[in-house]
C-alpha cells in the first residue's frame, strides 16, 4: 500500500493535534485527561461536566441556554470522529473508540479537547479487501460509541437528539469533502482512491443503526462563490447564544439561518 511520502505516526499525531485538538497517547495508562467518555453515561458526573461546559459558555444548564449546550456539544465531539476519521482515511491507522480509551478535557471556553490511543499500529501490507472489512468495522464501532453519548447529553440537556445527530454528519460529510477536493490532503491517487472508498462506506445509506452519516444536506450555490463544495447545515447550532454584543458568535458560516449573501461574505473573509 502506498503511503504519504515520510510517512510515520509523528506526522499523523502532529496532524490530530493541530486541527482535531486530538492526542494520540503513546501509552495507554499515561493519561493526560479527568473526564472518560464513560462519565457522560452517568448521570451525576454528566450533568456536572455539563454544568461546568454551560458555565464557560455563559449559558445556564436547566435554564437559558441548556439546549444549546447539547447541540454545541454534538457539534465539538464531532471533532474526535474527525479526528479517527482522517487517522484512518489518511494514515491507515485505526484509533481506539472504546469508552476507556477516549478521554477529554474541557478548554475553559466551552470547547473540548481530546485524547485516545492507537487500536493497531497501522494497515500497511494488507490488502484493499482487508481495510475495506476495516473501514466498515470503524464506522461500525464509531455509531455505537456515539448513540449513548449524544442521547445522555441530550437528556441532561434537553436538545434533540435528532438535531445533535445530524450536527456530527455534518461535520463528517464536510470533512470528506474537503478531503477529495483538496489535493494537498491526499497527495497521490491511490490515496484519493482509499478515501473516495472510504467515503462511499461511511456514507453508505443502508444501516442496521437508526442514524446514518448520510443526511441529505444542501451544498452552497452562488455565483460568486468560487472555492470548494460547502454543505450547510440542517438545522442552527445555537452557537449565536454564546455571547452578547460585540463578544456574541454569531452564526456560523454552514447556519441554515444565513442567507446566501451573508455566507458568502463570511466564507470570502476567511
Amino acid at each position: 500500500m502506498e503511503r504519504y511520502p515520510g510517512h510515520n505516526h509523528s506526522e499523523m499525531s502532529a496532524t490530530l493535534q493541530h486541527f482535531f485538538v486530538t492526542t494520540i497517547r503513546a501509552n495507554c495508562d499515561d493519561f493526560k485527561y479527568a473526564f472518560r467518555v464513560k462519565d457522560l453515561l452517568d448521570e451525576e458526573k454528566r450533568d456536572s461536566i455539563l454544568r461546568e461546559q454551560a458555565m464557560q459558555q455563559g449559558l445556564q444548564l436547566d435554564g437559558k441556554g441548556s439546549v444549546a449546550v447539547g447541540t454545541l456539544f454534538a457539534k465539538r465531539y464531532s471533532v474526535l470522529m474527525m479526528a479517527v476519521i482522517s487517522a484512518f482515511s489518511l494514515y491507515d491507522i485505526p484509533l481506539s473508540m472504546a469508552d476507556d480509551d477516549v478521554r477529554f478535557e474541557l478548554n475553559g471556553a466551552g470547547g473540548m479537547r481530546y485524547e485516545t490511543q492507537l487500536e493497531r499500529i497501522s494497515l500497511e501490507g494488507e490488502d484493499s479487501v482487508q481495510r475495506r472489512s476495516e473501514s466498515i468495522l470503524l464506522k461500525k464501532k464509531m455509531l455505537l460509541h456515539l448513540e449513548p453519548v449524544l442521547r445522555a447529553v441530550a437528556d441532561g440537556t434537553g436538545a434533540s437528539y435528532n438535531v445533535m445527530w445530524t450536527l456530527v454528519a455534518h461535520n463528517v460529510q464536510q470533512l470528506y469533502v474537503r478531503m477529495v477536493n483538496d489535493q494537498r490532503i491526499w497527495k497521490t491517487d491511490q490515496r484519493l482512491a482509499q478515501i473516495q472508498e472510504d467515503q462511499c462506506i461511511w456514507l453508505d445509506e443502508e444501516n442496521e443503526n437508526a442514524f446514518t452519516f448520510a443526511i441529505e444536506l444542501n451544498r452552497f450555490d452562488h455565483p460568486e462563490w468560487q472555492g470548494p463544495p460547502f454543505l450547510i447545515r440542517r438545522y442552527c447550532c445555537l452557537a449565536y447564544q454564546v455571547g452578547d454584543g460585540s463578544h456574541s458568535h454569531g452564526y456560523c458560516n454552514s447556519c441554515p439561518k444565513l442567507d446566501s449573501e451573508s455566507r458568502l461574505h463570511h466564507l470570502l473573509q476567511q
